[in-house]
């Protein structure tokens, strides 16, 4: 607010904050729960990368999927085990996670 001569202007700024802005500051805020974090992104990433693989082997047998599948759940891992900061995990989790699950959805209609 901004007050010249009897005269009042008030501005606003409207904050475009994007989803990757978004994350980071929750990374930020959950510092102290790293450890079972960790954890979870481990386990999920795992367990849907695991079901993607399973699908993929099912009927016949594509590369793709499984090196996609591999590489992305083992990224995350390798992550988690060498103790890289939080927020190497947190993003290679999510990206795995998101990976798998399109990839799993993308199988889906083969068992049908």
């Amino acid at each position: 607010m901004i007050t010249t001569n009897n005269i009042t202007v008030t501005t606003a700024e409207k904050k475009n904050v994007s989803i990757i802005e978004m994350i980071n500051k929750k990374i930020e805020k959950e510092q102290e729960n790293s450890f079972g974090i960790t954890i979870l992104f481990v386990m999920i990433s795992t367990m849907i990368s695991s079901v993607a693989i399973g699908l993929a082997l099912h009927d016949g047998f594509s590369f793709a999927i499984v090196a996609l599948s591999s590489v992305t759940a083992m990224g995350t891992n390798a992550a988690a085990f060498s103790q890289s900061p939080f927020k190497y995990v947190v993003w290679l989790g999510t990206i795995s996670i998101i990976t798998n699950t399109l990839l799993v959805l993308l199988q889906l209609p083969k068992l049908f």
